[in-house]
């Protein structure tokens, strides 16, 4: 049986560019504040993902990235589990992918910037924009 691959974000492009499928794992809920840009990607949760394999065709390559190392390594692991057997995973994530000079998107958030000027987010929960979790990642800071 074949081993999981920890890719280096340099080793990355090659592969792609010889065909592999790159799968961009976002969190739980589906978001992503910032993704891999200048690749065509997957985003998908791991739930997603898990629920979409016995659809997917297991002879492409596969490459798993994340917003952490662990992210990445649980897509591919789960798809070598699988059955799966030319899988890899980006070594750091997509902090590591950025740190090497390649591009990433920020995706902005819902905030509007009257409700950051107001110091809320305005989700409609009074709790979160109380709090500040309502948008994180705002670039007035909430």
């Amino acid at each position: 049986m074949s081993e999981i691959l920890k890719l280096q974000p340099e080793e990355v492009m090659p592969k792609i560019q010889e065909g592999a499928q790159f799968i961009d794992v976002m969190d739980e809920e589906g978001n992503s504040s910032v993704t891999y840009d200048g690749i065509e990607a997957t985003q998908i949760t791991l739930l997603q993902l898990l629920e979409k394999l016995q659809w997917m065709d297991k002879s492409p390559f596969y490459i798993a990235g994340g917003f952490d190392e662990a992210s990445g390594f649980k897509a591919a692991n789960l798809l070598h589990h699988q059955g799966f057997e030319n899988v890899a995973y980006i070594a750091g994530g997509i902090q590591a992918w950025f740190q090497a000079g390649f591009p990433v998107k920020f995706i902005e958030s819902s905030c509007s910037t009257d409700s950051c000027s107001t110091g809320s987010c305005g989700t409609g929960y009074e709790e979160d924009d109380l709090y500040g979790g309502g948008c994180s990642g705002c670039s007035c800071g909430h």
